[in-house]
């Protein structure tokens, strides 16, 4: 299984996308499982169209191809909000991988979020602190996500931190490294022995921004024309604002619009959705 970039050209016509269009956005991929076969990767990526269909509002559609395509493969263009490129992969739901769910992801529908809005540069990581037992790596590490929200900008990060005081947090951090997002649970704590909960620096703004991609020099603009996203209106009404959502520590943090939906006896993914927003801001 393999998977297209978009063209150069068409990547420049993504920057009026970011904001303005909505698709599945994923969070949580759980190793060996069909989502990770297909490569999707945390925060970064929206599935904005699956078997041909336009996937631009949470109306049940998603969930009730994911049931109907199980063990079948499913075509999807998947946009990257880092690259600012859309390619095409296949994902095939199954029982058979090992996990909960036919795909072992959890996704939310969401409005396309522009990533330097929601991007912290880790710096120095002290010693003995929280961000070192979590094996954060100074100066080669942004963290982009806390459980299934993103934030907006340090100060609402640390009051996400704050609340969730010894208790550990799930945070999606993007690797200059590997090029990939990975998992990383965190405890924030005071008592630790130095300044601040997580013992580490972080910084957001122009100048740490994530890095492009190493490999994007390699894109030939001959390759296969990928279906891209069409602007259009935003997404119906019930749209989660994140911005003052507290974050539910990562053993505690509910599952958003799950592919486990995609059954007869489920709720839909708008119902999931709007169920666990009511707990958040309980």
């Amino acid at each position: 299984m393999g998977s297209s970039l978009s063209t150069e050209d068409e990547r420049d016509g993504m920057l009026d996308v970011v904001g303005r269009e909505a698709g599945f956005r994923v969070h949580r991929v759980d190793a060996n499982s069909p989502g990770q076969a297909a490569g999707l990767q945390s925060i970064v990526d929206y599935i904005v169209v699956a078997n041909g269909v336009r996937l631009d509002r949470d109306d049940g559609t998603f969930v009730n191809m994911i049931a109907e395509s199980k063990d079948m493969p499913m075509r999807l263009c998947v946009f990257d909000t880092h690259t600012l490129r859309t390619r095409e992969t296949v994902l095939t739901p199954s029982e058979a991988w090992g996990g909960k769910g036919l795909l072992g992801i959890t996704i939310r529908f969401d409005v396309t979020q522009e990533l330097s809005k929601h991007t912290l540069h880790v710096l120095d990581v002290f010693p003995d602190s929280p961000a070192s037992a979590a094996g954060l790596d100074a100066y080669n590490d942004y963290i982009l996500g806390v459980g299934d929200l993103l934030f907006d900008g340090p100060d609402e990060f640390f009051e996400i931190v704050l609340h969730n005081e010894k208790r550990p947090v799930r945070i999606y951090v993007y690797s200059v490294r590997t090029e990939s997002v990975r998992e990383v649970i965190i405890t924030p704590d005071r008592s630790w022995g130095g300044d601040g909960c997580l013992g580490c620096g972080v910084a957001a703004g122009l100048f740490h921004a994530v890095p492009p991609r190493r490999d994007l020099h390699a894109v030939s603009p001959k390759q296969p024309h990928q279906p891209s996203l069409q602007r259009g209106a935003h997404p119906p009404g019930g749209q989660l604002r994140e911005e003052s959502i507290s974050l539910a520590p990562a053993a505690e943090a509910p599952s958003l619009a799950t592919e486990q939906a995609a059954n007869a006896q489920a709720p839909s993914a708008a119902q999931v959705v709007e169920t666990v927003a009511g707990q958040a801001l309980g």
